[in-house]
């Protein structure tokens, strides 16, 4: 990413925490991400309000490559006018139905994975974190 000071310093690790906690589904489309090596599968995270510094995660949506195409569009077409009815969303807000799609994928991908998920031990949990801080650094 091109250093745009609009972002915060960590952005990559932010970005990287919520793909991984929507264990790579857009949440628009519901495609899996994970190992996706077409340009437009790849997964990256929405900021819902458009502002870049604003770091909540419940301001934080992933997105396939093609559907936050899609979305930066159509919020730029109308965004000094966020509260108007955008035609993507038929009949929503703009702002109201991305956080309506947010929490709809949050229930299914995030609170759905951990009823199936058993418990893992220490020692597995440690080093799936290991693995994950150095895939991180590269």
């Amino acid at each position: 990413m091109v250093n745009d000071q609009r972002y915060h310093p960590e952005w990559e690790t932010v970005s990287r925490y919520v793909r991984e906690l929507f264990d790579f589904f857009c949440a628009k489309c519901g495609k899996n991400c994970r190992n996706s090596k077409k340009s437009d599968s790849v997964l990256q995270v929405h900021h819902i309000d458009a502002n870049p510094g604003n770091n909540d995660l419940e301001n934080l949506i992933p997105l396939c490559a093609t559907c936050h195409l899609k979305i930066e569009k159509e919020a730029r077409l109308h965004a000094p006018y966020d509260v108007i009815q955008l035609e993507l969303f038929e009949n929503q807000s703009y702002i109201k139905q991305m956080k309506i799609m947010r929490q709809n994928a949050f229930d299914k991908y995030v609170l759905g994975r951990k009823k199936e998920k058993t418990p893992i031990d220490k020692e597995t949990f440690e080093n799936e974190e290991l693995e994950w801080e150095i895939n991180e650094s590269s």
